[in-house]
């Protein structure tokens, strides 16, 4: 997960058409600076409609049921002489976000999901090439996520894989693909999202084109290979086939996985946002409390320091999201194969919970599903696999093991699993002061301590 500062504040467009005006609706998420607009809460989309034919701009809908609309092309002044009940945010654009720096840019284009394959069961040989799973104690297990989901909000996921797609969480309200209707039959104001939204593009394919976002559903919930082999897996896209993604959209899909009840919302993406909470992230911020109403457990990368690759101390330079503070959220630093922190890794004995395996140089990364060299439907033995490290990685194996424990008595609550994470792990010195908990996860100890 290669990580970089959030760029400086955004330059708003001051410019109103005046002549001409025309009534555009943008479905797609801001590629530059000058694309970006201001978030409007506690207004409607008829009431957007209205204004951008009125003032001649443009909008675009974060969240038609919860009320927020970004407009683009407005002054401020004139957004709070014309929707004086509304509070504005400014929205801001991530440069080349966050995620493993060997990850990029796929051909892989909008592609229907195409049904589930055979489902093929982990073997017993699976720590020959996972060893990870024998390291937190996620092997032969009671418990394996059964009826709980988890959002992958990330570059998306390539639902089509054989070891992701009998685990993809399908709404069986909408449907896409050939058998598309144009009609939002849940009317939940997605239209055809049958296997979850691509919100950077604005439809029912959040096919992954990068390849981070399949890497990282994989180590969480992969029939094969995953921490959680029978959990549900809810495809959220959020970031361009390059990695970057703006904090608009990045809060849309949030919201969009507590709407779809997501238990577990993985965010494998952050940044350094400086010595102070800006009112832009305040957004993220909002969708997380959020979250925390819904029950949702919220998992996030602490992040794999500067530039230099060396991992920082959260504590006294934070990391967004995972530095929020809600007791919804784990920040996950990320161990080698010793149980040693990387040197990658971030860090924080406040604001960094507990660790997990990320894959370190010497050792190589975590193996996780991989994007497809097939096109269209893919054969049962189109497997491919890759490696990569990174807290990106660390990140999904604690989601992994979060649903682990929610599967196994669905009726707890997220501070009841948040806390028995981090009371069950497994103590290291090492990581006294660099993690809170100074414990690696150990999924087999936290399910024994279920009451």
């Amino acid at each position: 997960m290669k990580w970089n500062s959030i760029v400086s504040i955004l330059i708003l467009s001051l410019s109103i058409v005046s002549c001409g005006k025309k009534v555009t609706e943008s479905t797609k998420a801001p590629q530059t600076q000058e694309q970006v607009g201001v978030i409007a809460s506690c207004t409607t989309k008829a009431q957007a409609q209205s204004l951008a034919s009125e003032l001649g701009i443009q909008f675009r809908v974060i969240n038609e049921n919860r009320k927020l609309i970004e407009f683009i092309g407005a002054k401020l002044s004139e957004l709070k002489k014309q929707l004086p009940n509304a509070k504005f945010k400014a929205n801001k654009i991530y440069e080349p976000i966050l995620i493993s720096g060997d990850f990029q840019a796929s051909s892989i284009s909008d592609t229907e999901y195409y049904g589930a394959h055979t489902r093929q069961e982990r073997p017993s040989s699976v720590t020959r090439y996972f060893p990870h799973l024998q390291q937190i104690n996620a092997l032969n297990l009671s418990a394996q996520g059964e009826g709980v989901t988890i959002a992958i909000v990330d570059t998306g996921v390539y639902y089509n894989h054989p070891h992701l797609s009998p685990n993809i969480k399908k709404n069986q309200d909408d449907k896409h693909g050939q058998l598309a209707n144009s009609i939002d039959d849940d009317q939940n104001g997605y239209i055809n999202d049958y296997v979850g939204w691509d919100f950077y593009n604005g439809d029912a394919y959040p096919i992954d084109d990068n390849g981070h976002g399949t890497h990282v559903a994989g180590l969480a919930a992969s029939t094969y290979m995953g921490v959680a082999p029978r959990a549900k897996i809810l495809p959220v896209k959020v970031l361009s086939a390059d990695g970057q993604g703006d904090l608009g959209t990045i809060a849309a899909g949030i919201l969009y996985a507590i709407d779809q009840g997501a238990d577990i919302i993985n965010l494998s993406l952050g940044g350094n946002a400086g010595d102070e909470i800006t009112a832009e992230l305040q957004e993220i911020i909002n969708s997380v409390a959020l979250a925390k109403s819904n029950n949702s457990l919220i998992i996030a990368a602490a992040g794999n320091g500067g530039m230099d690759g060396i991992g920082d101390c959260n504590d006294n330079l934070p990391i967004y999201p995972a530095n929020i503070q809600q007791d919804n959220i784990l920040s996950i630093a990320s161990v080698d194969s010793y149980n040693q922190l990387t040197s990658y890794s971030n860090f924080g004995g406040t604001t960094v919970h507990i660790a997990a395996p990320g894959g370190d140089q010497s050792n190589g990364g975590l193996n996780s599903t991989g994007l497809p060299y097939c096109y269209g439907p893919c054969s049962d033995d189109d497997i491919p696999y890759r490696a990569s490290m990174g807290t990106s990685m660390a990140t999904p194996v604690v989601a992994g093991v979060a649903a682990v424990i929610k599967s196994a008595k669905l009726s707890l609550t997220y501070k009841e699993i948040k806390d028995l994470i981090l009371n069950n792990g497994t103590k290291k010195e090492n990581l006294v002061g660099m993690v809170k908990s100074s414990s690696v996860v150990n999924t087999l100890e936290a399910l024994n301590s279920i009451d």
